[in-house]
Parts: structure tokens; sequence; C-alpha cells
């Protein structure tokens, strides 16, 4: 009799939260492809309105940022859904998330500041890889320019990784 009552249980769970998960997970599975594909071809798209190799590079470093992003909320949200089907009060996890959210946010001031001005370096195209240019008492010419870094060559061969965060004023010569 209890197995019987137990197998009714399982079958009901099955049917109801059971198929609430599976649908989240299939969703969530659908909407990471969706995301791969539309950035991909957004990419392409605004890549090739300019015949300049430098700025699809750009797109790509910026399309592969958007597209991780989305990707990363799709799948968060994705598990909340499933914790709170399988009966987890999802409250105090979006609380601890919520703080730790904080304080990794004070340790990584730097880093934020680095990658938000290396965007808009990368967006306005102040600087190019192969550029000679003087940043604060560096200057040389730029071997690479990525979100967070701008690597540059002296004359003597020496070279100088500058945090973006760090660049206040830029001698593009």
């Amino acid at each position: 009799m209890d197995y019987q009552v137990f197998l009714k249980k399982v079958l009901d769970w099955l049917f109801s939260s059971g198929l609430h998960i599976a649908l989240v997970i299939i969703l969530t599975w659908i909407a990471v492809k969706i995301i791969k594909k539309l950035s991909g071809r957004l990419i392409q798209l605004v890549a090739q309105q300019k015949d300049d190799g430098e700025f699809q590079k750009r797109m790509q470093t910026l399309g592969a940022m958007v597209r991780y992003v989305l990707i990363f909320a799709v799948i968060a949200v994705a598990v909340m859904i499933v914790l709170k089907e399988l009966g987890i009060d999802i409250g105090p996890v979006l609380a601890a998330a919520g703080i730790v959210g904080l304080a990794v946010g004070f340790g990584a001031q730097s880093l934020v500041k680095d990658i938000i001005s290396g965007l808009f370096i990368l967006l306005e195209d102040q600087i190019r890889v192969g550029d000679v240019v003087n940043i604060g008492d560096k200057g040389g010419l730029v071997e690479k320019v990525s979100l967070r870094t701008t690597v540059l060559r002296d004359l003597a061969g020496n070279v100088h990784y500058v945090p973006n965060g760090h660049i206040n004023v830029v001698t593009n010569m």
C-alpha cells in the first residue's frame, strides 16, 4: 500500500513540477541557441558595414561580451525557476547573490573601470593596433587593444601594459 502511495506522489510530481522543470530546461536551451545565432548574425551585419579589420575585431570582441552576458542572464533566471519548482526558497539565494555581488563590485572596482574604459576606447575608435601613441608617460606602437588593457612597445623594445582605467589622456600621432 505504501508503495502505491509513493508511486502516486512521484507521478503527481513528475506531471506537475517535473514537466515545469523540463519545460524550463528546454526553453533555456532554445533561448541560448537563439542568442548565439542572432548575436552571430548581428555581429556579421554590423562588421560588414565597414571594410576595416580592426573594426571587425572590435565588433567580435563586443559581440562576444554581449552574448555571454545574455546567456548568463538566461541561465541564471532558469536556475532560479528550477530551484523554485524544487521547493527551495529563492529569496535567501537572491539576497546572498546580492551581497556577494556587492562585495565583488567593491573588490573589482578597478577591473570594472578598466573594462568600461576599454569599451569606450573600442567604441569611439580612439586607438587602433599600429598607431603610435603617448599614454601618460609611456609612448610607443600600439600592439594590442582589449577591453582591459592597451599594450604598447616603445623604441627600446620594452612592452608596456596600460590598464584602460588609468588612461586619462591619449596623444595619437
